[in-house]
């Protein structure tokens, strides 16, 4: 008995041995991983800054020439407000996102970095998927170059690429977030409007070839109430396809001269099928003088 229950104290004391070597491994790689997702975010914002430093900003703003509810509206969330030297803002959000039109609602909260000069982004967010568990965001489109990645405790990868067709969506993603800093209609050139009616104009964005285009409503007192993809919708029963992108925005406050929203829903059908949808609560909309910035992307 003695020595029956001696090996199975051996053995206890064995495979907790082992437990506790995995959990130090299974630790030991997610803060390798969480330091390897910081410095591949980091790297994209050095890049971003560095293209906003010497990219030449406008010496004057202007109000852009055309439709009618294009200049009520940036009369309006402009104000007296129109120095064409804040070179990028960086924006904090909280909220919660799900995957699937009957998906479980997940928490998150990130932040996004947007140059003025030029369309392009890095986007990186954190997202609860349960007790203990989490997923890292992080896309970004910097000197014309898209990427998407998800990675479970930053170490994982579960939906990362290239795709070219992340060029398009990448810029209709920068055009659905400038109502967060309209002084970019005013100072750009790479973005041009067309009327359609009293109440909605289409907005075209530029860069180098690539373009998108989407439809932009403007509500009864002039505000930006969503901006949806052109053609994303099925001609015979306008149901969204593959593609479609649709933003709506609410709860408009002033933040630091400008009317921007601080509520923004999001929805978007994945190329293969798949349903995203985000709430975003804006917390912070900060400008960034042109310069590079030693401070680096936050989880």
């Amino acid at each position: 008995m003695d020595a029956a229950g001696g090996g199975q104290q051996l053995m206890a004391s064995e495979l907790l041995a082992i437990f506790i070597l995995c959990v130090t491994i299974f630790l030991f790689l997610i803060v390798i991983g969480s330091e390897l997702f910081t410095i591949m975010a980091d790297e994209q914002l050095r890049l971003l800054r560095l293209i906003v430093h010497y990219a030449p900003l406008p010496a004057t703003c202007w109000t852009p020439a055309g439709p009618e509810p294009v200049s009520r509206y940036l009369s309006w969330a402009l104000g007296q407000n129109c120095d064409p030297a804040c070179g990028c803002v960086r924006v904090r959000h909280e909220g919660r996102i799900r995957f699937g039109k009957d998906g479980r609602w997940m928490s998150m909260g990130g932040e996004a970095f947007f140059p003025l000069a030029v369309p392009a982004f890095v986007w990186r967010s954190t997202i609860l998927y349960a007790p203990g568990m989490w997923l890292e965001a992080f896309d970004y489109y910097v000197d014309r170059t898209a990427a998407m990645n998800l990675n479970l405790f930053s170490v994982f990868p579960l939906n990362n690429g290239q795709p070219v067709a992340l060029k398009e969506r990448s810029l209709f993603r920068y055009l659905a977030c400038t109502p967060l800093f309209p002084l970019v209609h005013a100072t750009s050139s790479f973005i041009r409007w067309e009327n359609i009616d009293e109440t909605m104009a289409k907005a075209v964005i530029s860069d180098n070839g690539q373009s998108a285009e989407a439809f932009v409503r403007f509500d009864g007192r002039g505000r930006i109430g969503s901006i949806e993809a052109c053609g994303k919708t099925d001609p015979d029963t306008s149901r969204p396809v593959p593609g479609h992108f649709l933003s709506r925005y609410s709860s408009y406050t002033e933040m630091g001269g400008f009317w921007i929203p601080l509520r923004i829903v999001s929805e978007f059908i994945l190329p293969e099928g798949g349903h995203i949808c985000a709430e975003y609560t804006i917390t912070a909309v900060e400008p960034e003088t042109p310069g590079i910035s030693s401070q680096g992307v936050s989880s």
